[in-house]
């Protein structure tokens, strides 16, 4: 009875090709590395490809680890299995699925806000409009938000993925255009253009 291993291994494998363009960010950042995160950019296309694949493969998982089987009648001691081919291996590895696939939706938990206060607007307040290539999903914009919220004199930081771009608002005498920029590229995303 090794189809529940197998099929479950291959989950396994589906749902984190599935999650890496979101998790990579994240492990970029714990490694204190910066060119973790943009590697797996080549696979975000193929993200629902992969998703149903987990989903098809965790189904037939779950098939054949709940159908009966039909066993001769012999007065034999249920045989022990492997963890791995137990029904606490499969809720754990589709729990696992569940949560690295829906990563992107509940990112904000990893990535705090930063609490914004109301200051008064001065003379030494600018706004840099970025121009950011490599976030695919709402993860990569709060982990852009959370770096570039490390900084000094940062008023409102709004990201959006969607567009490939930042608004920072800042205060010039406590931080510059480049710290800015240097924080972005911290996160593994290119910045293509300022203004």
């Amino acid at each position: 009875m090794k189809a529940p291993k197998i099929t479950a291994n291959a989950g396994i494998l589906t749902t984190l090709a599935s999650s890496v363009c979101c998790i990579a960010p994240l492990l970029a950042m714990v490694a204190g590395t910066s060119s973790l995160a943009t590697t797996f950019d080549w696979i975000v296309p193929a993200r629902p490809y992969f998703i149903i694949g987990t989903v098809l493969i965790l189904g037939f998982a779950w098939y054949q680890q709940l159908k009966t089987v039909s066993e001769v009648s012999c007065n034999c001691e249920p045989e022990n299995k492997p963890f791995v081919q137990t029904k606490m291996f499969l809720s754990l590895v589709t729990l696992a699925s569940v949560l690295l696939i829906t990563f992107p939706s509940y990112s904000g938990l990893v990535y705090p806000q930063k609490q914004e206060a109301q200051q008064q607007i001065s003379k030494a307040d600018q706004t840099a409009f970025i121009k950011i290539k490599g976030m695919t999903c709402e993860g990569c914009e709060d982990h852009v938000t959370q770096e570039v919220n490390k900084l000094k004199g940062i008023l409102q930081v709004q990201v959006s993925y969607k567009n490939g771009n930042a608004t920072v608002k800042y205060d010039s005498k406590k931080t510059s255009l480049a710290k800015i920029k240097k924080a972005v590229d911290a996160t593994g995303y290119k910045v293509v253009e300022t203004n």
